[in-house]
């Protein structure tokens, strides 16, 4: 990578996880796959069960397969047919984890965590529920502010999602949000967290790669 180009990035980074911080949320830097996926198993040491949201981003990591390695109880819904009662009932499961691991759509420069979610038990867990909530982030999903997450939301994260799911939507043919009312549409629950919520903790892991959606 091109000397500037990290240096902007390194300062990105840097002024990401100073902001997180000063809002209340624990931040941690990871140069590789392996440090994120280490921090995820020295957190789950003390944990008997670990909620997994619908992320690419965790199961890139190996995360699943170590976390069963490890005989912990796993909540993922993806390993159900979407829509059974056995999937709904773990999406319920989740937010009662001893821990959850996931993404987010985006992290702001000034410190919030951004996301958009279909059926919000992502968003659920995320603040409120488990002991420990871990979010690993690439970062290309760092963005400046509010309205630069909202639009990384409309133009990037919502239609490459609906793409991997095979969902038949405007934005998958348009490739940004259209805003639409298809019955198939995704994009319905959106979440600003400003601050540590007052019950849960909330560790952002930033990885020095670009990963997820």
């Amino acid at each position: 990578m091109d000397e500037f180009v990290k240096k902007q990035q390194q300062i990105i980074i840097d002024t990401t996880i100073e902001s997180l911080e000063k809002h209340g949320f624990a931040a941690k830097f990871f140069l590789d796959r392996q440090q994120a996926l280490n921090f995820i198993l020295e957190q789950a040491a003390d944990c008997a069960s670990v909620g997994i949201a619908g992320t690419h981003t965790i199961r890139a990591l190996g995360a699943v397969a170590e976390l069963q390695k490890a005989g912990k109880t796993l909540y993922d819904h993806w390993a159900f047919k979407p829509g059974t009662p056995e999937e709904l009932d773990c999406r319920r499961r989740q937010m009662q984890a001893d821990m959850f691991l996931c993404s987010a759509n985006a992290v702001t420069m000034t410190g919030e965590i951004v996301n958009r979610d279909g059926a919000g038990n992502r968003i659920n867990a995320m603040t409120f529920g488990p002991k420990k909530i871990i979010l690993i982030v690439g970062v290309n999903k760092l963005v400046p502010d509010i309205d630069a997450a909202i639009s990384r939301l409309e133009n990037t994260a919502g239609p490459i999602r609906a793409m991997s799911l095979n969902r038949k939507t405007p934005c998958v043919k348009t490739g940004y949000c259209m805003d639409c009312d298809s019955p198939e549409r995704i994009c319905r629950i959106t979440s600003i967290i400003h601050r540590q919520p007052m019950f849960s903790k909330i560790t952002v892991g930033i990885l020095d790669e670009v990963l997820g959606y």
